[in-house]
């Protein structure tokens, strides 16, 4: 493998590490967020309806968090493209292309997406609705 395929290879895995923070982020500000209005809602003086506001950021990160990772599967097919072709020196594409709707939603439904971000939803909805 040439020096300059192999710096390719790194930029791509770069891209990817990067989505793969992104969705770290997202998960940690979820709970976060989640757990704090949520708590503040259910304390004794709360206000129980104001845990609903929870399930605005839950929802908001859960669908960035499925983008993020359709994009991280794109940027990993070009790292394997890359990776299987023989042309010397690489071209140095690094447009994924947009993720499909379908390809979207798939992922906002993989347990690593849905696991941080359903339980906030639902824990919102049941502290909301009390009383």
């Amino acid at each position: 493998m040439t020096e300059a395929r192999i710096k390719y290879l790194e930029m791509l895995q770069t891209s990817i590490t990067r989505m793969a923070g992104n969705q770290v982020q997202l998960r940690t500000w979820t709970v976060t967020l989640g757990t704090l209005v949520i708590g503040y809602a259910a304390a004794k003086e709360g206000h129980p309806r104001a845990a609903l506001l929870a399930a605005l950021p839950a929802i908001t990160f859960w669908i960035q968090d499925g983008y993020y990772l359709s994009l991280e599967r794109n940027f990993r097919e070009l790292f394997d493209r890359g990776r299987q072709n023989e042309n010397d020196p690489p071209d140095f594409f690094m447009l994924p292309g947009r993720p499909s709707a379908k390809e979207w939603a798939n992922c906002c439904w993989r347990p690593a997406a849905w696991l941080a971000h359903l339980p906030v939803l639902v824990l919102a909805i049941i502290v909301g609705i009390r009383r």
